[in-house]
């Protein structure tokens, strides 16, 4: 933006028509635009790049792709870190609600285009049964929150599922104990 180039790199300001001086003007912007986004990029990233280095929308969305997951389990965790966040001892109040500002603009920068208000009371129903599980379902809940979407009824069937299986390996381990038990005891009297 300071540079005057952010029209390019959000695709605001398309390549003009047919005259050739306003395009060789825009092609000259263009290449800056993506120059300073390139070499912005550290090393490790700029894999993401190949192919597509002198155009700076493709750069831009690229990193978008690779940095800015608009999945649920990641809105999961923005929106417990918004409703995390306390006042620190000796925090203002203005610095505050700029903490609770940036919060609210991470998570809406994490939502997909159109994210309407039933998708985001069904996506916090969904949170909120996930974060009541204890940490005993810490493997349950990271495989929940790679999903692509979360809806209340797939939720609901994973968690009628898991407590299926954690009966079936409650009552695997008990027979196993018992018969563990049941070994030891005629070993002891023999």
């Amino acid at each position: 933006m300071t540079k005057g180039l952010w029209r390019l790199v959000s695709g605001a300001e398309k390549c003009p028509g047919t005259d050739a001086e306003a395009i060789e003007k825009w092609e000259l912007r263009a290449e800056k635009a993506a120059g300073a986004l390139y070499l912005n990029v550290t090393k490790e990233q700029c894999i993401h790049l190949d192919g597509i280095i002198d155009d700076p929308v493709k750069i831009w969305e690229k990193l978008a792709i690779v940095h800015v997951s608009k999945k649920p389990g990641t809105r999961f965790n923005a929106y417990d870190d918004f409703f995390s966040i306390r006042k620190k001892e000796d925090e203002s109040l203005q610095s505050l609600m700029t903490r609770i500002d940036e919060g609210m603009h991470q998570i809406q920068n994490l939502c997909p285009t159109g994210f309407s208000l039933s998708e985001l009371d069904d996506e916090l129903t969904c949170m909120a049964m996930i974060r009541a599980l204890p940490d005993q379902y810490a493997h349950f809940t990271s495989s929940l929150l790679l999903l692509g979407t979360l809806d209340k009824t797939q939720l609901r069937d994973a968690f009628l599922a898991e407590e299926v299986n954690r009966r079936r390996r409650a009552e695997v381990d008990s027979a196993l104990h018992s018969s563990s038990t049941t070994a030891n005891s005629i070993c002891t009297q023999s």
